[in-house]
Parts: structure tokens; C-alpha cells; sequence
């Protein structure tokens, strides 16, 4: 007992360590507490003790393999200094210098650091069904060696994809080949057909042009036997002679207008015929021609109003009296029917208080089957309606709708020669489509060639890059190319189109296209007229007319 009281003395007696103050490594997990701060007071140091302190050493848990452990806190020796209140500005500087140290090394990494590499999009497989029994090795084996499948089975995809498309390729090729070689067969038995059809067609229009001449040859020596003095129309100058003397012949009545329409309709209608199949003649040739026809018919339209005015100059000798009111013409000349109808001027009367409302003035043509029914806003007791309807169309031409917009191309080519351009566009379309694909297909190889070279000299590098490309390369098609024979067709429909978009004319309201509608059996002319003055009798067998023209002042 006395030995145990002198050890616990002893232990009494020895005074508590205060030179240096250690601190052990202590391993603790979640559940246990940290240790207790112990807190010392300034009275248990001297200024003496700070110097006799050795350095503080860090002490690092060494890294262990297998299983992740709890977490260790290190601890490491301090010096009591540490213990000691620091200002706030040096803990703020020391914040932020380590700040900048992350800042440092963060930059760092990020330079030095590689580029992400694209994550390949691995599909989600069907699990097995003792998928549950396995481990997680187990799995683990399952799982790359059904990715390795996977990417075998999607590298046999990719090849058997270049092999289709290369087998697309030489099938396209010789198809267009053996089409190509199809319409050269049919344009051989296209060509035999047409040609005979158009010598037949050719060998029809040559004996009608000997019999046309045989025919022209005869009428000229008729009118050459017949000596009337009428001109030749196949003959311009004297055709100028005889419209010459017309104009200046001032005699024009319903006689005269009988003796022109006589004379000038055969005219009319043998220039119609030469400007139609006018291929035997020159463009100077045709263009005169033309010019005869068109001053012809102006000339007999003129010649009608002339005589409707010489007419109605004279109502009492020339016109038909039905009352004292009215009175009417009615003549038939060679190829134009000619009525009026004219409602006589009478001695002004003394208006009535209250004028009864007018009536519509109704009249009819019998002979042409017209009747008319003017509106009340035109007075009948001074009007004249003129009805003349004539077989020769002598209108339609001054009119804006009768012309074409635009000169039909090649209108006298005959199809077997149409058929031989066509083809000739064919070929050539086909020779500019397949120096298109030599030239891309040559780019394409020449490129596939350097890849390949690149590749074999950088054998242990990925390169993915210029594999893919490389997949691209051996699949690229040149851009859609059509048959020559269809595309050539659909031009020539798109041309035939835009001439006809090109031939529309746009008509008013009340106006007629003859661009679309021809005029058959004749033109009924139906004009509102004033009646001219009457020629009044004098003593001594004078009679005075009144003549209205327009007054010309000279200075």
C-alpha cells in the first residue's frame, strides 16, 4: 500500500508538461463526437516557452486500396501562437492569396487539359433473364461484350450500306444505259415512219403548188383575153394604179359602190389565198401584198359610208316612203346587204304645255331579220339607223385583239426535222449529264485516295474524324440528274406555254377577243346616224344643198 501511495505521490509531483503542447491524429467517423477544445489561459505560458517550440509537421493519411473507409480529420501540431487573436486584415490578405492559388491552378488545368471527346450514343439493351442472379462482374462481362456486338453489328450496317450504295450506283448506271439504248431503237422506228409520212405529205403539197400555178397561169391569160381593165392582183404596181384613180374618182354612190364590191371582192379574196401559204414569196413580196389587201378593204368600207351619205342626201328620190313620217332604203349588192331606216324631219310645231312622255321608237329590218327598239332618251323625229351586213369581213383587222402578240416559231417545219433536233438535244443533254458525274466521281476518288494515305500512315491514332468522312465520301451521290428524253419535253411544253401566256390579251368590258372567236356567215353593222340636210328646189330648176365640212381660217 505504501508502494502505491508513493507512486500516485510521484505522479502528483510532477508538474504538467508546458513546453510544448502536442496533439494526436484521432480517427473519428460520423457517429462519433469531435474532441473537446481544451482552452489554455495566459498565465500557463511563458514568453520563453515560444522559443523553445520545434516546427509543426503535417501528418498525411497514406492512400489504401480496396474499400472506401470513413473519413480521416487531420489534426496537426500547433503552436500555441495559433491560439492567439490575429487581426482581421491579415486573415483577410491570407483568405485571399489562397483564392488566387485555386484561381491559378484552376486556369492551369484547364489549359493542360484535354479537349471532351464525343460520347458515343450507346443504346439501352434487353436485359437477360438472370440478370438478377448475376454479379456485378458478372454484369459487367455482359454488358461490354454486348456493346462489343453492338459495334460489330453496326460496322456490318455501315459496309453493307457502302456496298448498297455502290451496287445503287452501277444499277442507276445501267439503266440509263439500256434507256438510253431503248430510244435509240424507237427513235430508229420513229424516224423510218416519219420519213416516209412526210415525203408523202411533201410529194401532196408539191403536186397542189403545180396546181395552184396551172390555176394562176390560166387566170392570168383569162384576164389578159378579158381585157377589162381591171389590174392583176399577183401584180403590186398595178394594184397602187388602180386604188390611185379610185381615191381620185369623186363619184361614189349606191351604182358605184354595186360596180367596186364587183370588182374588188375577187381582188380581196385571191390576195387572202397567196398571203396564206405565202412560203413561195419574199418577205418584201409579202409585206406589199399585205399592204394591197389591207388599202382595198379600207377603200370598199369607205365606199359603203359614202354611199349611205349620197343616199341620204336625196330621201325623195332614193327612199321608199311608208308614211310621211318615215322612210326606208333597201338594196342588195354583191356580197353586202344594204337598209335604212330614217325618220323624216317635219316643220317645227308649237310646243304643248305638258309634253306627254316619249315612247321608244321601235323599227325593223325584214330582211335581215333584225329588229331594234331604241331607248326613250333618243328622240325619233329626226334619226336615221343604218343596218348593213356584209359576208367579207372588212373590221376584224383594225381591231386590237386580231393580230398576234408574237410571231409562231418554226411554223412551217414539218416534224420529221423536229424529231431530229429533239433527238440531238437528247444526246447532248446526256454527254453535258455525264461529264457532270465523271467530274464529281473523280473529286470524290481523289479525295477517298488521300484519306486512305493519311490513314495508313497514322495507323495507332483514332482518327474519327476522317473515318467518317471517309464513309461520306463512299456514299456521296452527285446531285439529281433527270432523264434527257423527259426533261427535253418539258421544255418544250414550258416553251409552248410561255408563247401562248405570251399571245393573251387582256379585253375590256363589251370587247370581243378574235384571238378566240372568228366571225362566220358575215358582220351585222347596226349605226345610229343624223340625216343631212335635204336639197331644197328653186325657180328656174335651181336647187340648192347645204354642204357641212369643217372651216379652215388661213392668215
Amino acid at each position: 500500500m505504501a508502494k502505491k501511495d508513493k507512486k500516485k505521490r510521484n505522479e502528483r509531483q510532477e508538474p504538467p508538461e508546458s513546453d510544448v503542447l502536442e496533439e494526436t491524429l484521432v480517427a473519428t467517423t460520423d457517429l462519433e463526437q469531435p474532441p473537446e477544445e481544451v482552452q489554455y489561459t495566459d498565465t500557463s505560458y511563458t514568453s520563453a516557452s515560444f522559443e523553445s517550440l520545434p516546427p509543426v509537421e503535417e501528418i498525411k493519411p497514406k492512400k489504401r486500396k480496396g474499400k472506401r473507409k470513413p473519413e480521416v480529420v487531420e489534426v496537426t501540431k500547433k503552436t500555441t501562437s495559433l491560439f492567439f487573436d490575429w487581426s482581421e486584415d491579415t486573415v483577410i490578405e491570407e483568405q485571399n492569396v489562397v483564392q488566387e492559388e485555386t484561381k491559378v491552378k484552376k486556369r492551369k488545368k484547364g489549359k493542360k487539359g484535354k479537349k471532351e471527346k464525343k460520347k458515343e450514343d450507346i443504346p439501352e439493351f434487353e436485359k437477360p433473364k438472370n440478370w438478377k442472379k448475376m454479379n456485378r462482374k458478372e454484369r459487367e462481362a455482359w454488358l461490354l461484350q454486348r456493346i462489343e456486338e453492338w459495334r460489330l453489328e453496326k460496322e456490318a450496317e455501315k459496309q453493307a450500306i457502302l456496298a448498297g450504295a455502290k451496287e445503287k450506283r452501277i444499277a442507276e448506271a445501267k439503266a440509263r444505259a439500256d434507256l438510253m439504248a431503248k430510244d435509240e431503237d424507237e427513235q430508229e422506228i420513229r424516224k423510218d415512219l416519219l420519213a416516209k409520212t412526210v415525203a408523202l405529205f411533201h410529194r401532196f403539197e408539191k403536186e397542189k403548188f403545180n396546181y395552184q400555178k396551172k390555176k394562176q397561169l390560166k387566170a392570168e391569160w383569162q384576164q389578159y383575153l378579158r381585157c377589162d381593165g381591171l389590174p392583176d392582183p399577183r401584180i403590186v404596181t398595178q394594184m397602187n394604179t388602180y386604188l390611185h384613180i379610185w381615191r381620185e374618182k369623186n363619184v361614189c354612190d349606191d351604182e358605184e359602190l354595186q360596180k367596186r364590191c364587183v370588182e374588188v371582192l375577187p381582188m380581196l379574196e385571191l390576195l387572202d389565198d397567196i398571203l396564206s401559204d405565202s412560203r413561195q414569196y419574199t418577205e418584201l413580196q409579202v409585206q406589199s401584198f399585205n399592204e394591197v389587201r389591207v388599202a382595198l378593204r379600207q377603200e370598199l368600207s369607205n365606199a359603203i359610208h359614202f354611199a349611205s351619205y349620197t343616199l341620204l342626201r336625196d330621201l325623195e328620190h332614193r327612199f321608199k316612203w311608208e308614211s310621211i313620217k318615215v322612210a326606208n332604203y333597201q338594196r342588195e349588192f354583191k356580197g353586202i346587204r344594204l337598209n335604212l331606216w330614217v325618220a323624216v324631219r317635219l316643220p317645227t310645231r308649237k310646243p304643248k304645255p305638258v309634253e306627254p312622255e316619249r315612247e321608244p321608237v321601235e323599227l325593223s329590218f325584214p330582211t335581215m331579220k333584225v329588229s331594234i327598239k331604241l331607248p326613250k332618251i333618243i328622240d325619233g323625229s329626226c334619226v336615221c339607223v343604218r343596218a348593213a351586213r356584209s359576208m367579207i369581213d372588212l373590221l376584224s383587222e383594225s381591231s386590237r385583239t386580231f393580230a398576234l402578240a408574237a410571231d409562231m416559231p418554226n411554223k412551217y417545219e414539218d416534224l420529221y426535222t423536229f424529231n431530229i433536233k429533239e433527238h440531238e438535244a437528247v444526246h447532248k443533254l446526256k454527254k453535258e449529264q455525264d461529264d457532270i458525274r465523271d467530274k464529281f466521281y473523280k473529286e470524290v476518288k481523289e479525295k477517298i485516295t488521300e484519306l486512305e494515305k493519311f490513314l495508313k500512315s497514322n495507323p495507332y491514332t483514332k482518327n474519327d474524324k476522317e473515318k467518317e468522312e471517309l464513309d461520306n465520301l463512299n456514299m456521296a451521290e452527285p446531285e439529281y440528274l433527270p432523264d434527257p428524253r423527259t426533261f427535253i419535253g418539258e421544255q418544250n411544253e414550258q416553251a409552248y406555254t410561255k408563247y401562248l401566256k405570251m399571245c393573251l390579251i387582256k379585253t375590256k368590258t363589251g370587247e370581243v377577243n378574235l384571238r378566240r372567236y372568228r366571225i362566220c356567215g358575215g358582220i351585222l353593222n347596226l349605226d345610229l346616224l343624223t340625216t343631212p340636210p335635204q336639197p331644197k328646189r328653186m325657180r328656174g330648176g335651181i336647187t340648192l344643198t347645204t354642204c357641212e365640212c369643217d372651216i379652215f381660217i388661213c392668215y
